[in-house]
């Protein structure tokens, strides 16, 4: 008999999130920004597990492209889904890759299988494919071992009733092979969530027909998750003709009746002048309330060299700002998260900063809340804690600082965080992101006038956030500015419109109150290999321009005149 299911309190119970739930069937979802992905797939596993439609033993598989989206997942789904949820296994598509290739690589010959215990690399100049495995040849490992041994495939049917697929526009070729040839014609149900429309990896290898493939392959329903509860009324209706355009651009769309207040275009003549006004913006923004780190600007591409002027203007004004293009997956690393945590436990500790460090501590430890070990493991991370505060004083130096650091890395145990996250297990990989987050603190301290200053700096949470809108998928925040729908930003426009369409659009559905748009007629820096590109054109470009103008009502202001 099936068990009566509700959804979590405070989850809307819209008709597509319920039909999505309650579908058993392979399932294609297209869904929007601000949309609830995540939510969606731990009410969909609550959903199974409550209702025995996953009975046990069976397990619902959770893929996933990062590691930050994987645990992610998995709180969620702990917080959802109670105890069940130690049937709900959730990796990043390579760690799932990597395990079948540590449980069956002795399927493959001598000359192709690597060694116990070896080390995955990042670069493809550290790989020997025995001692030193590419990260990126794990998936093509992985489907070498199944092509040789179909049986294997019988050991996941066992296991799995259900398989999630997140950022599923991403997938590459390799990876969806991976999923047919696991899944393919097997009772084994998948969900598959991602935004068509957010389709901006494709440079990265994305597979274009992943999602029609996907509908044809495994005779999945195509269902939608568009409902935006991130973004204002008057922001949603502007993403939502966008969305129709994007759909298909030579169809008419709906034309918005009235123009957003808070959205608007600005053309100006120079850097300068595109400075000064931002300046102005986002200083009468923060005398509303919002704080530094709910603004972000948005660049096509060279997010240094679009924003130089800028971020200097920034600077004299007294505004915090971040460039975080290259910082921002450091940071998002769970060795970035130690850092920035015990940093911020050592000179500006709160309730909840702590209570994350001791459950960072308790989960490298493997030891539940309530456990008998709990008290002794906090009372060691205070005491440690407590003993480094003794020494921090007006001179203590960033050199100090990072001996801390070293050594509270030390404590905990470098070699359980090595075991708990697998990417650590690269020597060459650790230490880049050591790299990275040591010259951070180091340019957070020699620009702040504290320590106090620069630990908060360290995580961005007090700074303008300036980065290429690929790094901004996920974030959300008060204030966008989109700076340089230019033909120049954009070159690949006139070729690939779909995809810088949908560029635009994620840049767009980060803001949650406010969205500026900006064009300058000259940028200084656009000399490359003596080629004068300095001079800005929007021939290219013009469509997406009408369709904020004629149909969004975006207000359009002239500095130029």
């Amino acid at each position: 008999m099936i068990k009566e299911w509700s959804l979590s309190d405070g989850i809307e119970a819209t008709n597509e999130l319920i039909d999505i739930i309650e579908c058993n069937e392979s399932v294609a979802v297209l869904a929007g920004a601000g949309s609830g992905k995540t939510e969606l797939l731990a009410q969909k596993a609550n959903y199974l597990f409550f209702t025995e439609k996953c009975a046990w033993p069976k397990r619902i598989l959770s893929l996933t492209f990062k590691t930050e989206a994987q645990i992610n997942i998995k709180e969620r789904i702990n917080k959802r889904c109670g105890h069940k949820a130690t049937r709900f296994d959730s990796f990043t598509f390579h760690a799932f890759c990597k395990s079948i290739v540590d449980r069956f690589k002795n399927v493959l010959s001598d000359n192709e299988r690597p060694i116990n215990n070896y080390d995955v690399v990042f670069r493809a100049q550290e790989a020997d494919g025995v001692n030193k495995i590419l990260m990126d040849n794990l998936v093509s490992l992985a489907i070498r071992i199944l092509r040789k041994r179909p049986d294997i495939k019988k050991i996941f049917s066992y296991s799995y009733e259900y398989v999630f697929v997140d950022e599923f526009q991403d997938t590459t070729d390799e990876q969806y092979e991976l999923l047919q040839i696991l899944f393919q014609d097997t009772n084994i149900k998948l969900l598959t969530v991602g935004d068509l429309y957010q389709s901006i990896m494709l440079w990265a290898g994305a597979r274009q027909t992943v999602f029609n493939d996907f509908l044809n392959d495994f005779s999945a329903t195509n269902k939608f998750l568009v409902k935006n509860y991130r973004a204002s009324k008057e922001i949603q209706d502007v993403l939502e003709v966008v969305l129709e355009y994007i759909k298909d651009p030579t169809q008419e769309v709906k034309e918005l009746s009235s123009t957003p207040a808070n959205c608007s275009i600005n053309i100006f003549n120079d850097e300068y002048q595109e400075a000064s006004f931002i300046v102005d913006n986002i200083k009468e923004i923060l005398a509303t309330g919002v704080n530094e780190g709910d603004i972000c600007i948005l660049t096509k591409q060279q997010s240094q060299q679009y924003t130089e002027t800028l971020r200097t203007a920034l600077t004299v004004a007294g505004i915090n700002n971040l460039e975080m293009t290259d910082l921002q997956d450091a940071l998002k690393e769970p060795l970035g998260r130690l850092f920035s945590l015990f940093l911020k436990a050592l000179m500006c500790p709160s309730p909840q900063v702590m209570t994350e460090l001791f459950q960072v501590n308790l989960v490298l430890n493997k030891v539940e809340i309530g456990d008998d070990k709990e008290e002794t493991l906090t009372a060691s991370v205070v005491n440690f804690l407590s003993s480094k505060r003794d020494f921090v004083t007006v001179n203590t130096t960033v050199e100090d600082l990072l001996t801390y650091v070293q050594e509270f890395i030390h404590f905990i145990g470098s070699q359980k965080i090595k075991g708990r996250w697998k990417q650590y297990k690269s020597p060459a990989y650790y230490d880049l992101v050591w790299q990275s987050l040591e010259l951070h603190l180091r340019n957070m301290c020699s620009q702040a006038n504290s320590l106090n200053m620069a630990v908060r700096l360290f995580n961005a949470e007090n700074s303008v956030q300036i980065m290429n809108i690929h790094r901004c998928k996920g974030l959300e925040y008060n204030t966008v500015f989109l700076i340089g729908l230019e033909d120049q930003a954009f070159w690949s426009y006139r070729r690939n419109p779909f995809e810088n369409n949908c560029a635009i659009y994620v840049a767009l559905s980060r803001a949650k109150e406010r969205i500026n748009v900006t064009y300058t007629k000259t940028r200084s820096h656009r000399v490359n290999n003596g080629h004068d590109n300095r001079s800005s054109t929007w021939n290219n470009v013009k469509p997406f321009f009408r369709l904020l103008i004629d149909k969004c009502k975006l207000n359009v202001v002239n500095f130029t005149k």
